[in-house]
């Protein structure tokens, strides 16, 4: 075989070669952990490689105060289960430096009606990240979220609510460092 015939892969050699090279790139495409362009990642997929989250608790309603409920309690419910887990609660500045700039929010809406003794709340828990457009630019982005409403009366409205966004954190959690064959370390490299 002279030395024109091998580069060029005349040979039966070189196209028994050039077959399995293609059908092993075709593999590696289909079988790609990464999706297939334009295709949406789902929510907790979103979550791989976070690496931390900073904690953002708003404020509550005055009413809170009437079902025994403060920001801080929520915050300390919130913290406390991520340290836990080993999860990274991220400065602002640390947040800022991060490529994802991630941020857990949550959110609880509580208005005490006092002649029934009842509270309705709504509750968001959310993560926020850079995203990537169409377009290629960059811009924050909601990208995992759950939201819970509900009725309790005044003795047993705060321990709901604590109750269900404890619930989502531990979602969440079990999301960020889900470990399986796509992603062995883990959300958070562990």
């Amino acid at each position: 075989m002279s030395r024109e015939q091998a580069w060029r892969g005349t040979t039966s050699y070189g196209y028994e070669y050039l077959g399995m090279l293609k059908a092993a790139i075709v593999l590696a495409l289909i079988l790609s952990p990464t999706p297939a362009f334009g295709e949406d990642l789902t929510e907790e997929e979103t979550l791989r490689g976070l690496g931390g989250v900073m904690l953002i608790v708003e404020e509550l309603h005055e009413d809170a105060k009437n079902i025994g409920l403060s920001r801080e309690t929520l915050e300390h419910d919130v913290a406390e289960k991520l340290e836990k887990a080993g999860i990274t609660i991220l400065s602002a500045e640390e947040r800022m430096a991060n490529v994802r700039r991630p941020y857990l929010y949550v959110n609880c809406n509580v208005v005490y009606v006092e002649s029934i003794k009842l509270a309705s709340f709504s509750i968001d828990v959310e993560v926020h990240q850079r995203v990537s457009l169409a377009s290629g630019d960059m811009a924050q982005g909601l990208t995992w979220a759950k939201t819970y409403l509900g009725i309790q009366g005044q003795a047993k409205a705060a321990s709901k609510i604590r109750e269900v966004v404890g619930g989502f954190i531990d979602e969440f959690i079990a999301a960020a460092i889900k470990r399986d064959e796509k992603d062995p370390a883990g959300a958070l490299g562990r």
